[in-house]
């Protein structure tokens, strides 16, 4: 009996969930938002993969997606994949709609909102083949080059081929 009633609570504990990080959104404007992507004329240089996702709280294919991109965040991070995820939500929604949603869906990669009036010059910056469509992914190698983009919802099997392309290892 005692030892039946000493491993109830320590079970107990094991099972409450740890307290959600909290969520930092942080606004960029372009010259922020170039320095964040491994561009050929930028001058950052990269070490590891890294994974770029566009989308906004009020795309339903950008919300329909995000809990498998925070999954392949959580698996592929300690494998070496940077992942960042850019909103083109207004940007008075960086205190309220971007960060509950982030926080609703336990997201702990970077998130920035583009704070530009107009963002065609960061679309053309990105890919002059992206129209600015939602959501939009994008996969650099660790030299900076684009391996991978999907315009629309992304194909989860497909993205993490490529991804485990340019990190390596199994899956």
């Amino acid at each position: 009996m005692l030892v039946a009633s000493v491993a109830v609570p320590a079970q107990k504990r094991h099972d409450r969930t740890p307290p959600a990080p909290a969520v930092v959104v942080q606004q960029v404007d372009l010259e922020g938002f170039k320095q964040l992507l491994p561009l050929k004329h930028s001058d950052a240089a990269r070490t590891k993969p890294l994974l770029v996702n566009f989308w906004a709280t009020w795309c339903d294919p950008c919300r329909d997606e995000f809990p498998d991109l925070v999954k392949i965040d959580k698996e592929y991070r300690p494998k070496g994949l940077d992942f960042i995820s850019i909103s083109l939500d207004d940007p008075p929604d960086i205190k309220t709609a971007v960060p509950d949603f982030l926080k609703k869906m336990q997201a702990t990669m970077p998130a920035y909102v583009l704070n530009v009036s107009d963002p065609e010059p960061a679309i053309q910056t990105v890919d002059p083949e992206w129209s600015g469509a939602l959501p939009a992914t994008f996969l650099f190698d660790a030299n900076g080059a684009v391996v991978f983009k999907q315009f629309g919802r992304v194909k989860t099997p497909e993205l993490r081929a490529a991804i485990q392309k340019v990190v390596g290892g199994t899956q």
